[in-house]
């Protein structure tokens, strides 16, 4: 897995016209250009996922908004602070890479593709990407990236987990938005950290992610003495007596975890004896 970092100036400028304000000059500036090119403005709207298909061949069929901010102060001095959020967040990657890639063998098991993160002014406070596409591109800038290194490098690893696995699975969203938190979110977290991260997390996947749990430290390959450790580390508290281990989990990828999941879901959410402790 590669993470490459970089600044495209299509993709920055369209956010600057359509993404939320970073300051007042910001809003200004693309008034007066809304005001006076109204048309062309608003042909652009779309046009950010004409640019993540093929980010390094985008060329627009009309140009003349892209120029005006291109050739703006305004332009200059938001590159210039993306330019050093970009290099925040390489900082991030380059410092935690070789610790987050031993553990994502261990917990997710499945080999990354490459992916490119298009980094934007923070105060933009954008992530997105397209699911469908071949090509992995996703547009970053968050506001509160400088709050927590290592929970910002998190949220990298989830989405780009999200991306790469969760568009199999669309028919069972849920499901596997749960899963994918276990891995990351909780998981490699925890790891990464040194203490539980369990609790953290969509709060509307709570419920799901504690019926999955029990099966899950299977996943990870506990046995019942394991288990009780893990719960306690945990604050999440099951009866272990109604779950008999299940070997052949420890031996899945995290694709394959998702599918047992899907498969056996009534069985998984029939008991409701879970509870944070």
């Amino acid at each position: 897995m590669k993470l490459n970092f970089i600044i495209n100036d299509y993709v920055l400028s369209w956010n600057l016209l359509f993404g939320p304000a970073i300051s007042e000059a910001s809003y200004n500036f693309r008034e007066k250009l809304w005001r006076t090119y109204r048309k062309q403005y608003g042909l652009l709207q779309d046009e950010q996922k004409l640019m993540l298909k093929d980010i390094k061949n985008f060329i627009p069929d009309d140009d003349t908004i892209y120029n005006f901010v291109l050739e703006s102060s305004l332009f200059e001095d938001v590159k210039k602070k993306t330019e050093n959020h970009r290099q925040y967040l390489m900082k991030i990657w380059d410092e935690n890479k070789k610790q987050v890639q031993s553990l994502l063998k261990e917990i997710v098991r499945i080999p990354y593709d490459n992916f490119n993160f298009i980094v934007v002014h923070p105060n933009m406070d954008q992530v997105h990407f397209e699911m469908d596409n071949e090509e992995k591109n996703i547009v970053w800038g968050r506001k509160n990236d400088k709050k927590n290194e290592l929970a910002t490098l998190v949220q990298m690893l989830y989405t780009i987990t999200t991306y790469q696995i969760g568009s199999s699975y669309k028919n069972y969203k849920e499901i596997a938005q749960a899963v994918i938190e276990l891995a990351i979110k909780n998981e490699l977290y925890t790891k990464l950290q040194g203490k539980s991260n369990y609790l953290m997390g969509d709060p509307s996947l709570t419920f799901l992610k504690k019926q999955i749990y029990p099966y899950w430290l299977m996943y990870l390959g506990a046995d019942q003495e394991k288990m009780t450790s893990y719960m306690m580390r945990d604050r999440i508290a099951f009866d272990i007596d109604h779950y008999p281990i299940e070997p052949h989990l420890k031996k899945l990828d995290l694709k394959g975890f998702i599918e047992f999941c899907i498969r056996n879901q009534k069985h998984i959410l029939r008991f409701n004896q879970l509870e944070i402790i």
